[in-house]
């Protein structure tokens, strides 16, 4: 598969649990000036100029699964992002409202989009954000697949990494980071610069998308994230995830900014993306993560009569001869990434057996951002 292919929004779908997400265009200034649109089922059919609450409504954003997003004013204040949810996931989008406040109260809404105000309107579940600017996934969609300098990728992963740390610290797991999901903080068009890349004016990144954070001690989803950042132990099931699973994610994004293309090229055949994750990594999966394994991956694995290490049977007899040559023609991410400091960091982020795997912030202090 090309890495125009790979960038088809078809492929990069989650498979977790719905919940209400403020997806990108939630927050964001894009969008038209028009007061509906042909998806307007169960959608809060509003006015220009009218107001919902205290606020004026100036135009129509988007429109998105979980529901309608408005420009809005507040009398002599600034303009934000309204989304009005629809009726059947208002419970999930107060479950988000919940933890973007909590965030905010320990002030951590200067790494994470600010909530600004919810409440119901004729029914309706309202939430109002401060405005932000295009995502990662903005920037390498006009790059075109091409990578963004080094001086960008390492201010990018420090931010993301730290953004999460603290994410972690207060016990709670992002469990969808992608490029979609890490907006600019200013409400800035990207601008060509240096070889003609599209970039940011300000660097400085905000985290969107807590619909499906958990914590710690709440009972976990059994899968989540879009398969192209899901960790490994969580598409196998073979134990309770942790916040490890959204280091792995961080990776993932971390080498799409720097080669402008997905890590594991692979869309719904989760047979082919454990395969690529050997491959890629140049590792094994564990015994102890082979033989918990549950789903329909279980009968792949084989921990009785094993040689060199190698649980994970793979092809099998129906795989198909497309998918055998993916994974044989597949580099390693050695070959991938040329920068010893930055492949040596994204190996360690890569680790299969998430015991092993690093936390974000021994990441940090990882020499790649020593420079």
């Amino acid at each position: 598969m090309s890495s125009k292919e790979s960038r088809k929004r078809s492929n990069r779908r989650s498979h977790k649990k719905p919940k209400c997400s403020t997806s990108t265009s939630s927050i964001t200034d894009e969008g038209s000036n028009g007061s509906s649109s042909t998806d307007d089922y169960k959608h809060y059919r509003f006015r220009k100029g009218e107001y919902i609450k205290d606020y004026k409504v100036r135009r129509h954003i988007s429109d998105g699964t979980f529901g309608r997003v408005l420009k809005v004013r507040r009398k002599s204040s600034k303009s934000y992002a309204m989304k009005i949810v629809r009726s059947n996931h208002a419970e999930s989008a107060q479950q988000e409202a919940d933890i973007l406040f909590y965030l905010k109260k320990k002030d951590l809404n200067r790494y994470f989009v600010e909530i600004i105000d919810s409440f119901y309107h004729r029914g309706y579940y309202c939430m109002v954000f401060e405005r932000l600017g295009p995502s990662l996934y903005d920037m390498l969609r006009m790059n075109q697949d091409r990578g963004i300098p080094m001086n960008l990728v390492r201010c990018i992963s420090r931010q993301l990494l730290k953004c999460i740390g603290y994410l972690h610290d207060i016990r709670l797991t992002h469990t969808d980071l992608k490029p979609e999901n890490i907006l600019f903080s200013r409400i800035r068009e990207l601008k060509k610069g240096q070889n003609d890349l599209y970039l940011p004016a300000d660097h400085k990144i905000k985290i969107i998308d807590l619909g499906g954070a958990e914590f710690d001690d709440e009972d976990h989803n059994c899968i989540i994230n879009t398969r192209q950042y899901r960790a490994p132990e969580v598409q196998l099931q073979c134990c309770k995830w942790d916040y490890k699973s959204d280091v792995w994610g961080i990776a993932c994004i971390i080498f799409e900014l720097y080669t402008g293309h997905l890590l594991f090229q692979t869309r719904k055949n989760e047979y082919e993306h454990m395969a690529l994750v050997e491959k890629i990594t140049e590792q094994n999966f564990p015994y102890w993560m082979a033989s918990n394994v549950k789903g329909s991956l279980k009968y792949c694995f084989n921990t009785k009569n094993v040689t060199n290490g190698k649980y994970y049977q793979w092809p099998q007899g129906t795989t198909t001869k497309d998918s055998i040559l993916k994974v044989q023609n597949q580099k390693t991410l050695r070959e991938m990434i040329l920068d010893p400091l930055l492949r040596d960091l994204l190996q360690k982020m890569l680790e299969i057996d998430p015991n092993k795997r690093i936390s974000c912030f021994q990441a940090l202090d990882h020499k790649f951002f020593c420079n």
